[in-house]
């Protein structure tokens, strides 16, 4: 079993140590997401693959103009401002680092879209919203930090109106930890730790889907997407192994958490998926 509580002393080691901000802001131009890719396109196109991601989600919740959505995790913003710039919605994002939120707002600012994005600090598993505040919700690859994903979803399906939609994506392990084969486990489990992935360890391929009925959500989709995500999974560890082994060998690999993730968990991709659950607050 996973902690029960919130470790942020761990998810500011993983977002907060100097080579993480660097990776974020420099690489990842503030997104902290995977990419999606068509058949037939470039793997190399690794931002346009991030903002085809956020295009998915948009067409997931698939809602109209001035609908008021959840980011759970905003991190510096990124989807929240492609959902408000591009799908017309009016986003809220939570995320329990202040420098995330901080980030988040100085970034919508700086593009304009202040009056369609809020950020605060807070965590989703104890949601500071009234009962049905939100039309819709998303976790775009943050429900892996959580220690209680059925608490987690439970907040979602509360804040959601009757009738509201919310779409998780992510990577999760294609079974339960324990069945995987003891050579994926051994390179897996460390990383699901240093990570502060609690989540992965606690949802799987084969049972988020009855949490999310659980919660009292009717799953509309459980889309393995995870031919979508290999290109950029192949990309990037092509990109970065040859800078991840000079790194880990001259200083110290604590400092990089996210080269390693890039590098070191291309060995087990075979029991890596990633998905796209689509799921709806039945109405009264």
């Amino acid at each position: 079993m996973g902690a029960q509580e919130l470790d942020l002393t761990a998810l500011r080691r993983v977002y907060g140590n100097a080579g993480s901000r660097w990776f974020y802001t420099r690489v990842a131009r503030n997104a902290r997401h995977w990419g999606w890719t068509e058949p037939g396109q470039s793997k190399w196109r690794l931002w346009r693959a991030q903002r085809q991601l956020e295009d998915v989600l948009g067409r997931k919740l698939a809602l109209p103009a001035g609908a008021r959505v959840l980011d759970a995790g905003c991190g510096a913003g990124v989807v929240a401002r492609a959902m408000a710039a591009r799908f017309g919605l009016l986003v809220t994002g939570v995320d329990v680092l202040d420098f995330h939120v901080a980030e988040a707002r100085r970034l919508s600012a700086d593009a304009a879209l202040a009056d369609r994005t809020a950020f605060s600090c807070g965590d989703f598993h104890e949601l500071p919203f009234p009962e049905g505040t939100f039309d819709g919700a998303y976790s775009m690859e943050t429900l892996v930090h959580s220690y209680r994903p059925a608490r987690a979803l439970a907040e979602f399906h509360r804040v959601l109106r009757p009738g509201g939609r919310l779409v998780l994506l992510g990577p999760m392990s294609t079974g339960p930890l324990e069945e995987l084969p003891s050579s994926a486990r051994a390179l897996l489990e460390p990383y699901l730790d240093a990570m502060a992935m609690t989540g992965a360890r606690l949802y799987h391929a084969g049972n988020l889907a009855q949490l999310l009925a659980g919660a009292g959500f009717e799953v509309e989709e459980a889309l393995d997407a995870t031919p979508h995500y290999l290109p950029t999974t192949e990309a990037v560890h092509a990109y970065f192994r040859l800078p991840w082994e000079l790194l880990r060998r001259v200083g110290d690999p604590a400092r990089w958490l996210n080269l390693r993730s890039t590098v070191e968990m291309y060995a087990v991709r075979e029991h890596i998926a990633w998905y796209v659950h689509t799921a709806v607050k039945p109405p009264r």
